[in-house]
């Protein structure tokens, strides 16, 4: 999915409309990526339990053997961190995306909200419009049925002191980096009623940027994340600079 999330982007960027307009002056640097490498993982017996207590039922795979989207990683950081720093936290955010993906598809609502793979004061921001299609779907006794598309590119930005502030003024944690994530692709989704029926929920098809601030953290479950903090549409000119660096 384009992170469900966009489904209502104009309402996650209201109260933006006042910011003042977010510049960089960031070159970008790139490096291909190809399909990433799988992050290893120790067998542990406990971890599906501790999982279980921190909303993840059932249990996800481990790392290892998570299905990361392919992506091209690029630094657009104008050297604030380096290119292996910046391929690691690109890595880290293709492993959280994985993640919200299978949370997705899973129907598991609580992993969203628990605070594992996102700031949980920031879940309206981040997940508002997966959190109504999951409860939608669980009072019409039906699953959530979300056909993904894909994510062609990650790059890895500074986000300006002007906009950290608006951000704490909003009440998110703002932090100094940011992921912009470009999402491709047609993507649906649907509910499907214990008859075998689908009541379908809406299409997207059009590519989408979003600009989705954190941080990196190795989680003792789910390995290294980007721990998501908020994110904004990078289509509106508050954001569009930060988006796009120079």
């Amino acid at each position: 999915m384009f992170r469900g999330r966009t489904w209502l982007l104009v309402a996650l960027i209201l109260g933006l409309s006042a910011c003042e307009g977010a510049t960089s002056g960031h070159t970008s640097s790139g490096v291909q990526q190809s399909p990433p490498a799988r992050v290893t993982a120790t067998p542990d017996p406990e971890r599906c339990a501790r999982l279980a207590r921190r909303g993840f039922t059932p249990c996800p795979p481990t790392p290892d053997k998570m299905q990361l989207p392919p992506t091209t990683i690029r630094n657009a950081t104008n050297g604030a961190i380096n290119d292996a720093t910046a391929q690691q936290w690109g890595r880290a955010f293709q492993l959280t995306e994985a993640y919200y993906r299978w949370a997705m598809q899973a129907n598991v609502r609580a992993a969203l909200t628990s605070g594992v793979l996102a700031d949980p004061a920031a879940a309206a921001n981040l997940f508002g419009p997966d959190l109504k299609s999951l409860d939608d779907a669980k009072q019409r006794g039906g699953e959530l049925i979300d056909k993904e598309g894909s994510m062609p590119e990650v790059k890895l930005v500074s986000v300006p002191a002007s906009l950290q502030s608006r951000i704490t003024q909003q009440g998110l944690v703002a932090k100094p980096y940011a992921v912009v994530a470009l999402f491709s692709g047609t993507t649906s989704r649907s509910i499907r009623l214990p008859d075998g029926r689908e009541i379908a929920l809406g299409t997207i098809s059009n590519d989408v940027q979003l600009l989705i601030w954190g941080e990196f953290k190795t989680d003792p479950d789910l390995g290294p994340i980007w721990y998501e903090h908020g994110l904004y549409g990078c289509q509106y000119p508050e954001v569009s600079g930060v988006c796009q660096p120079h």
